[in-house]
């Protein structure tokens, strides 16, 4: 029977743009050209016979149609990609997989979920070498690192897996009334990553808020301590949501604005190209990517219905 679908190669294109909000960087993480992916973004218009994206004044926005369509078809590609991998991945008796990993991925989302890998898994033996190994693929003893950013690193591939779903959170009570507006937040000291001084900027755009002037607060350079930070009311912060449910279902804090945004950067998977078939790396891979969709789908979904 044939199917009445697009082709897969117009859907990746679309969620691409629809991820980066640029026709270029979406080229750039497909490793492709921008006239490819203009012309499958066209095509997949002209098949749907909808306008998917809208240009605004900081790069491509979807369109109340473009957003509903991501949020049907974006986990489905999810899936396919997790399965395809999983059925590359030739059967692992035993093997080593050595990996770096950001220290608060690790510790608040990655490790917790680890146990379903090992039970499935039992024979990879995973290694997490010290941090300062970093993101040096020359070094053998690194396979992949688990990095923060925006995914476009030259020299590596990248696999996106959680973490681009940023909330403003602070200690319970420290606003003396409840939040009504987004305005309310700047007048309070705003915590600061130092890997993202332009997240306040973006989020306050996104949610149409036009305060006078952003009322800066320190910096930290984990999202462990810019947690921390926020517990101990010095002012509100924005953390992604996956590392901080402990910390919204225990009430140490609570989301002092309801909407989340797609910040521009997040948590990927990087690997060298020469290493993208290793077969504890391709079931990795797999795995990671059945993990981040839930976070994935919950991110899309909290956006879409704000």
């Amino acid at each position: 029977m044939r199917r009445h679908c697009p082709s897969l190669v117009a859907l990746q294109a679309f969620e691409a743009v629809a991820c980066h909000g640029s026709l270029t960087r979406a080229a750039q993480s497909l490793h492709i050209s921008q006239g490819a992916v203009s012309k499958q973004i066209k095509q997949l218009e002209s098949f749907l016979s909808i306008p998917l994206f809208q240009r605004q004044r900081y790069g491509l926005e979807l369109t109340a149609a473009g957003q509903r369509y991501l949020e049907e078809i974006a986990p489905a590609l999810s899936r396919i990609e997790a399965a395809t991998m999983d059925a590359m991945a030739p059967p692992v008796k035993g093997g080593v997989l050595r990996i770096t990993c950001m220290p608060t991925l690790g510790a608040k989302w990655l490790i917790p979920k680890l146990p379903d890998f090992m039970q499935r898994w039992p024979d990879i033996n995973l290694t997490f070498l010290p941090h300062r190994y970093g993101y040096d693929f020359s070094a053998p003893q690194v396979d992949a690192s688990m990095r923060f950013g925006d995914g476009l690193w030259p020299d590596c591939q990248a696999d996106y897996v959680v973490g681009r779903a940023i909330v403003p959170v602070a200690k319970p009570g420290i606003f003396p009334v409840p939040v009504t507006s987004p305005e309310q937040l700047a007048a309070m000291p705003l915590l600061q990553h130092v890997s993202a001084p332009h997240a306040w900027h973006d989020w306050m755009h996104a949610v149409a808020a036009h305060p006078k002037q952003l009322n800066t607060g320190p910096s930290f350079d984990q999202f462990s301590l810019l947690t921390e930070a926020a517990i101990a009311g010095l002012g509100v912060a924005l953390i992604p949501a996956c590392l901080i449910e402990e910390e919204l279902r225990s009430g140490k804090l609570e989301q002092v604005y309801d909407m989340a945004i797609l910040d521009r950067q997040g948590y990927y998977l990087c690997y060298p190209p020469d290493r993208a078939q290793l077969p504890e790396l391709l079931v990795f891979r797999a795995w990671l990517r059945e993990q981040g969709l839930e976070n994935q789908t919950r991110m899309r979904l909290a956006v879409m219905h704000h």
